[in-house]
């Protein structure tokens, strides 16, 4: 059977936030970009849900209809052992539903006049003719001059076009349990999250609010999904639940810390597509959303007919997006290897809490946190600032 065909400037294969941002942001610039998805929408994505503060400078003014929990706190404990809260002054992040999140953005691109066919699967994509990429898809043959992957951790764009960005991979496992079944426990989570550290390796177990659901989950090396499974089980215990039948969600999560190549020719990687997720915290809305703004800028240089502009995407990814992500990679094996002391000064003093609020609001970064880890400028941080902290609440 032979396929219908169509053309296209550009193809932008994924609805995630990336693509609906890039879709958005070239409609913006007068192009009409195709956005692809092979899930039919609203569809269910697996993810904690956290939307960080400096990620909502990337979106519109108008989400409140799909932000449900504004945190504050961060309830803490090492190896699922002594746990403590810490609040900050300003909200740290907001929880969202991605079905409903990913949706909205999506409505906003048609709205824009975007063009978009879900339930629709990438195939194949191969070059040619000329400059242009074609694409085989469950439906027809696109032919398309520019080719961005958005299609997540496991991107068909980035293997079609022989590209592997990722250095490392997280499996994160994660179950949505109902706030009643932990009785008067589930009030520990009131604008609160919860997050352990040190249980293992380069491993996290988060608690996040959604609504009337707790999302309860761990995160790891790839290769610990045995061991994963199991500290899950002790997280569900430490939380006074026991062994729970709801379905157990598995994700991978991509991580790009070396400059491995995320572009060939005219196709392009956007977000987890390109490994842009945070190696420590396992963040990855706010890297998707800049590097989705970071191709647009160059996809519409490049219409208007600046040479080389599609060649410096991955150039502005390293320069603006990578040092972050390498600095967060180095001071979460910093913090391993110091393992119950660095918990210990977090527990203790408050000022490398509210470098952590910072960072989670888009007030500093990591890079610059790595920049000033030196000794003497630590201990004079941990004793000045410690001793006139203000009390917070």
């Amino acid at each position: 059977m032979t396929l219908p065909s169509a053309s296209r400037e550009v193809a932008i294969i994924g609805a995630g936030p990336a693509g609906a941002t890039l879709a958005y942001e070239l409609l913006q610039g007068g192009l009409k970009p195709l956005i692809l998805d092979k899930a039919v929408f609203p569809r269910i994505k697996v993810c904690a849900g956290g939307l960080t503060i400096k990620a909502l400078k990337f979106l519109p003014p108008d989400l409140g209809p799909v932000l449900e929990n504004e945190i504050r706190r961060v309830r803490l404990s090492f190896n699922l052992g002594r746990t403590f809260t810490k609040a900050w002054q300003q909200p740290l992040l907001y929880t969202v539903e991605r079905q409903r999140f990913d949706a909205f953005l999506m409505d906003r691109v048609r709205q824009a006049g975007g063009e978009f066919a879900d339930g629709e699967r990438l195939e194949k994509i191969t070059a040619g003719p000329g400059d242009s990429h074609t694409l085989v898809t469950s439906r027809r043959l696109i032919t398309a001059r520019v080719v961005v992957g958005a299609d997540g951790a496991r991107s068909r764009v980035a293997r079609g076009a022989g590209l592997q960005p990722v250095d490392f991979w997280h499996l994160g496992l994660q179950m949505e349990v109902p706030r009643n079944l932990m009785g008067k426990g589930a009030s520990d989570f009131s604008r609160t999250i919860g997050l352990d550290l040190g249980t293992m390796a380069d491993g996290y177990a988060w608690v996040f609010p959604r609504g009337q659901a707790l999302i309860i989950g761990v995160g790891g090396p790839v290769h610990q999904g045995p061991q994963l499974k199991h500290y899950h089980g002790r997280l569900l215990s430490h939380l006074g639940l026991g062994e729970q039948s709801f379905p157990l969600a598995a994700h991978l999560i991509p991580h790009r810390v070396t400059p491995r190549p995320i572009m060939r020719g005219r196709v392009l990687l956007v977000g987890d597509a390109a490994g842009l997720a945070d190696f420590w915290t396992g963040e990855g809305i706010f890297s998707a959303l800049h590097s989705a703004r970071l191709a647009a800028r160059q996809i519409l240089r490049f219409f208007r007919g600046e040479t080389g502009a599609l060649t410096d995407y991955q150039a502005r990814v390293d320069r603006e997006i990578a040092p972050e992500l390498r600095a967060s990679y180095q001071i979460s094996q910093l913090f391993n290897y110091l393992g119950p002391l660095a918990f210990r000064v977090l527990w203790r003093y408050d000022y490398p809490w509210e470098v952590f609020c910072r960072v989670m609001r888009g007030e500093r970064s990591f890079a610059e946190i790595k920049k000033r880890c030196r000794p003497d400028i630590l201990f004079h941080k941990l004793l000045v600032k410690s001793a006139r902290n203000r009390p917070i609440a």
